[in-house]
């Protein structure tokens, strides 16, 4: 009869080991980890010559396992290090511990001017109220016919209650009490009937004028992205009050649709802000191009950062075209084609460069942090139902989050923001000058 006897209380109650674990303690059984700075090379274990880098402090690893999950996945060569660690040289051949050795690993961190975060937050609203107003006052007046009746609230009042409206978080009834005090402090000048907001955001006008206060919020903020120039893409969607329901005959059971609102956007890997916005149902892959021209206007772009939805052969060719390195990783399918060189080129720089190529490709995290940035501070969803009226919400949202990184700047870089500055033009060309020959006397 088995007794119990502690190994096999231990065992029972041992976590159960994920493959990947598995693998990974078989590869630390195996050895041959070696330790470079804060970097761990982990052979192969099929044995072949390749070798893999594991970094425990980015927590990442450029095998072809890692890079398809990306972050917050540990691949069997992670575990192999943590296990290399956690037990080095005191497992023996039969994977017995004989003794435990802790390491203790210092976590990269950055650093943040928080006086400066501070300030920006606790001063945040005021300072957003004044920005609008300036980036309001600049728009141009549509033309009125002239006729009897009321005449009407001018486009810059409206753009900024409705901007307002967003940014409180508020329905445009509860905000009234709020555009009574802007107009007290004198940065609106009447406010209007609270449906002139819902007006404004339904009009498909209005998705221009959007767009072009997004580009111009940006402008200041260029002098710091154009430094290095690295710009990153990506998309999300925003959940509607609208749904669809339905009962499926075929299967017998009642069905819902619950419609989204897509939202593409460029930012700068440096200060956040959004240099191009796009709010489209189309794909990621087909408005690359459109963007990164929307960006060029206005910035410096040497390098554009997005996942792999992103890559195809035009889009790769349109950023060499233009000077620009694209950090958009290939498909696992993916195979040189001689009749495309910059694909061809990239391909090979991408699985023999790896080193080189994910630093500048983990720039696309910074995305990432603005969709939640928006989300977080805006909402996730939008309360307008037409169909015009949700995308010009979801723009004036980004436009909000610009504002913010104006502020920020503010307190912490010192930038003093001016909007619709003309643009300085080109220095004329110098003419050539021509040597003529003296005529011979």
């Amino acid at each position: 009869m088995e007794t119990n006897t502690a190994e096999n209380v231990a065992a029972a109650h041992a976590p159960m080991l994920t493959s990947r674990e598995e693998r990974g303690r078989q590869i630390a059984k195996l050895g041959g980890i070696k330790q470079l700075g804060s970097r761990y090379v982990v052979p192969s274990q099929s044995g072949a010559t390749t070798a893999y880098f594991v970094d425990i402090v980015e927590e990442c690893c450029n095998c072809p396992d890692w890079e398809l999950h990306g972050r917050n996945w540990q691949c069997k060569h992670v575990h192999a290090v943590y296990y290399a660690i956690a037990w080095s040289a005191d497992v023996d051949a039969n994977g017995t511990v004989t003794q435990t050795v802790t390491v203790k690993v210092k976590r990269k961190t950055y650093p943040r001017d928080w006086k400066g975060t501070n300030d920006a937050q606790t001063n945040e609203g005021p300072y957003v109220e004044r920005l609008l107003q300036a980036l309001c006052e600049g728009l141009e007046e549509p033309a009125r016919k002239p006729g009897p009746g009321r005449p009407p609230m001018p486009l810059h009042s409206l753009a900024f209650a409705s901007i307002l409206k967003v940014y409180i978080g508020k329905s445009q009834r509860l905000v009234q009490s709020d555009l009574v005090d802007s107009v007290a402090k004198g940065t609106l000048d009447r406010v209007g009937h609270f449906n002139r907001i819902s007006d404004f955001l339904g009009e498909e006008d209005s998705t221009r004028v959007l767009v072009k206060l997004i580009e111009e919020s940006a402008k200041p903020l260029a002098a710091i992205e154009n430094a290095k120039g690295q710009f990153a893409i990506d998309s999300t969607g925003f959940s509607t009050v609208t749904y669809d329901r339905w009962f499926d005959q075929k299967h017998g059971k009642l069905c819902a649709k619950h419609p989204w609102v897509k939202l593409h956007i460029v930012v700068g890997t440096a200060t956040h802000v959004i240099t191009s916005a796009k709010v489209s149902p189309e794909g990621d892959c087909p408005v690359l191009p459109e963007l990164t021209a929307q960006t060029m206007k206005n910035f410096t772009v040497r390098e554009m950062s997005g996942d792999k939805a992103y890559s195809s052969k035009d889009n790769r060719e349109v950023l060499d075209r233009v000077g620009v390195a694209a950090f958009i990783p290939f498909k696992i399918d993916a195979v040189i084609d001689p009749k495309r060189e910059v694909w061809s080129r990239q391909l090979c720089e991408f699985l023999f460069n790896q080193d080189k190529f994910l630093p500048h490709y983990h720039r696309r995290s910074n995305v990432e942090t603005v969709m939640w940035m928006i989300k977080s501070k805006f909402g996730g969803s939008v309360d307008s139902k037409k169909a015009t009226a949700q995308v010009n919400e979801v723009l004036a949202k980004c436009l909000c989050h610009n504002l913010c990184c104006l502020v920020r700047a503010i307190f912490t870089a010192g930038l003093a923001p001016k909007f619709w500055q003309e643009a300085v033009p080109a220095p004329t060309p110098r003419p050539t000058l021509t040597l003529v020959p003296m005529p011979e006397n």
